[in-house]
């Protein structure tokens, strides 16, 4: 018994990235389509911040067509796990300790928007290795700029760039993956 509800609980932890997706985003084309959050439950800046980045591409993105044969034990995990990132690239929990909070939050946003591009980047390329896991840190400046254009509250910037580069790095490992299962619509 101890071990059939270990496989079930094992098997609904490998197959929740996958599940997840369902509910919040849909796959036309071969493409990943986030669903935007519903306008009425969010205040207007979030609504601003939420159409530009829809606007800018952030809400889409290639679904992986098939998995990648990749060395489990020294792949990159997270985008920092490599090195050869541009000296400014920080990962997102570096900008933790900053005691400005919009400093803190602008900063944790750029790296949230260049690890974005990075997983697009290795899923385009369908490679599970450090040499397409980097973007180009000056375009996630330019895309943090045209983000928060207009917005006094900083504490909003996170919020769209958390969550796409959270779905799209759930494609990222479904890919990459040997458990888990590709999620084609």
């Amino acid at each position: 018994m101890k071990n059939l509800l270990l496989t079930c609980a094992t098997l609904s932890v490998l197959t929740s990235p996958a599940t997840a997706h369902d509910r919040h985003s849909e796959i036309r084309n071969g493409e990943r389509h986030l669903r935007p959050k519903e306008e009425n439950k969010q205040n207007d800046d979030a609504n601003i911040i939420q159409r530009r980045a829809v606007e800018m591409g952030f809400f889409s993105w290639p679904v992986p067509a098939e998995k990648v044969e990749a060395d489990q034990v020294s792949r990159p995990r997270q985008v920092s796990d490599c090195g050869g990132h541009d000296p400014e690239y920080r990962p997102a929990h570096d900008f933790s300790s900053k005691d400005d909070p919009r400093l803190r939050k602008g900063g944790q946003a750029k790296a949230f928007i260049y690890e974005w591009t990075a997983y697009g980047n290795a899923i385009e390329a369908q490679d599970c290795t450090c040499d397409a896991l980097s973007a180009d840190w000056e375009k996630a400046n330019v895309s943090f700029d045209a983000l928060v254009e207009g917005i006094e509250n900083f504490r909003l910037y996170t919020t769209v760039p958390h969550r796409v580069r959270n779905a799209i790095k759930r494609d990222y490992d479904q890919m990459c993956d040997v458990w888990m299962l590709l999620d084609q619509g």
